[in-house]
This record gives structure tokens, sequence and C-alpha cells, in this order.
């Protein structure tokens, strides 16, 4: 036995033919190395008298197959078979693992850049606050020093229509630097979310509910991050396919969980025709972004029915030191 294990470790063989019963021990002793091998060879069990029950429990086991002495003709071709086999599960363990190692770089490609992105907004929206948003105050300054010195009524006639295109520029940088990086965020998930909402509710006219565990849902900030966007890609979604007349969206952090629940009324869609839509981007983005915080996403929906949006989050595998390149 100890001869056979040294040279099964120091040898590259094609398969192993083994005699039921062998000097000293047996095939089963054998196989029970063989399959501790860093790469598996191929068995097959050759006995004279072997039972069916036997050869069931040695296909259990693991080996490739089993011959009769009797049968010793089809040899070649069991042996062929054997191999055969053992290569078609080799080239498909080495498959999955490529496509666990290819889905594991799209995971962190993934998170790289919603972290970009985030650092971009970021960006943006103070270059939005410091220089544009300095630039129209100082604007509105030099319009009002006009506006108290100038006598002429057709000079103040458009200083007044200078004046209302300023508030409208101010309202409008105000509302895209929220949208950017909302600083409300700081505040906490459900205050967040109800900011989200009835900001969303006074645009569309769509009544939108907000309910939650609790007054205030403690998370990481990249989780308090992820579950901010994906109600805020849903809302925008449901404004613009959902044709919905009300809105509920559920906050909870029940067991461990964090539990986002964005349901509608609306017309609701075949989710299977969304996943054969080439640039359906929007659902499979925010699938790629729970991933990142070691979340999900479930869609329910149906044509007339609505559609129920649910991203879940288990909090332990979250409560991590925050990347260095975190926005929030």
């Amino acid at each position: 036995m100890q001869e056979f294990c040294d040279l099964t470790r120091s040898e590259s063989f094609d398969l192993i033919l083994a005699d039921y019963r062998l000097q000293g021990f047996t095939a089963l002793d054998a196989w029970a190395h063989v399959a501790k091998l860093a790469t598996p060879v191929p068995f097959v069990l050759l006995s004279g008298a072997i039972g069916e029950a036997a050869a069931v429990d040695a296909m259990r086991l693991g080996f490739s197959d089993y011959l009769l002495k009797d049968d010793i003709a089809r040899l070649p071709h069991v042996v062929t078979r054997a191999i055969e086999v053992h290569q078609a599960r080799q080239d498909r363990e080495r498959a999955v693992a490529e496509l666990a190692a290819s889905q594991q770089r799209l995971a962190e490609l993934t998170e790289h850049l919603q972290t970009s992105i985030e650092q971009e907004r970021a960006s943006i929206a103070r270059e939005i606050h410091d220089d544009i948003g300095g630039a129209l105050t100082a604007v509105r300054v030099d319009l009002a020093w006009i506006g108290r010195h100038a006598e002429d009524p057709a000079t103040q006639d458009h200083l007044a229509s200078a004046s209302d295109m300023l508030q409208h520029a101010i309202g409008a940088s105000q509302r895209i630097m929220m949208n950017l990086r909302p600083p409300i965020l700081e505040q906490g998930l459900v205050a967040a979310v109800q900011w989200l909402a009835a900001g969303f509710e006074r645009r569309s006219a769509v009544r939108t509910q907000v309910t939650a565990s609790g007054e205030a849902i403690d998370v990481p900030g990249d989780v308090r991050l992820v579950a901010y966007r994906t109600a805020q890609e849903a809302l925008t979604n449901i404004a613009k396919y959902a044709q919905a007349g009300k809105v509920h969206i559920d906050l909870s952090d029940h067991e461990g969980v964090l539990t986002v629940e964005i349901a509608d009324d609306g017309c609701g869609f075949d989710v299977a025709q969304l996943a054969d839509k080439p640039k359906a981007f929007g659902i499979k983005g925010l699938h790629e972004r729970a991933r990142t915080v070691g979340g999900w996403l479930d869609v329910s929906t149906q044509p007339g029915k609505g559609t129920c949006l649910t991203l879940s989050i288990p909090l332990a595998a979250s409560e991590q030191p925050a990347h260095p390149g975190d926005v929030w």
C-alpha cells in the first residue's frame, strides 16, 4: 500500500485500474488515497464477482466505473470512456472556476465604478456650490444694487425679469446639487428617503408614503448610500414608466437585515422581457450596486398589477470599515 501511495504522489497517471482485492489492501483503500490527491485520477474497479450493491456503493464513492473480469473484452471501451468523462469533468470545473473569477472581477469593477461615480458626483456638487452658486449670488447682489439705483420703468421691468430667471437658475442649481450629493443623507437613511419621497410626490403628484421600523435606522455609510440610490432609481423608473397612482416605501432592519421595499400600483411589466432587453441597465445596475455591499435585489411584477422592488442587505456582512475612497 505504501509503495502505491508513494507512486501516485510522484508520478502522473491517466487512469488507475485496480482489482477489488489487492495484496495487503483493497481497491477501496487505494481509492481513499487517490481521492485525496490534488488532482484525482480516473479509477476503474475490476472484479471477478462484485455484487450489484457493492458496485453501486463504489460508484457513489467516486469510482469512474467498474468492470467484471468475465466481460474483460469491454476494457478498452471502459478505459476510454472513464478518461473522457474525467476530462469533461475537469473542463467543467475549470470553466466554473473561470466564471467565478470573472464574476468576482466584475463585482470588483462594479464597486470601483460606483465609488468613482459617487466621488465624481460629490466633486461636481462642490463645484456647483462653490463656483456656480457663488457666481449666481454675486449676480443677485449686483441686480439688487441696480434695482435700487435705476429709475427707468423699462429698466425695472428688465430687472424683475432677470431676477426671476436668476432665482430659477439658483433653484435649479440647488436641485442638481442635492441630487448629486444630498447632505440630508448625513441625517440618516430614514430622513433621506423621506426627503426623497416628498420631492418625488411634489414633482409627480403621485401619492407617496414612507414607513420605517424606527425613527432612525443606523447603517454604515456605504449601505446607506446604496439604499438611497436604489430608492432614487426606483422612483425615477416609476415616474417614467409605471403610470402609478400611489407608491409605498418601507424601511426595516429586522433580524440584522436592512430591507428597502418600493411598491407601486402602476402598469407593471414582464420581467422576462426586461431581462432580454439589451439596454435595460437600470435594474441591472441596481443588482450590481446591491452586490457591492453583500446584498441582493428582488423584483416582483406582473403586467397591470404594479411592481415591488425589494433591496435586502445583511448588516452583519456590511459592518466593516469604509473604503478610503468612500464618499459618505
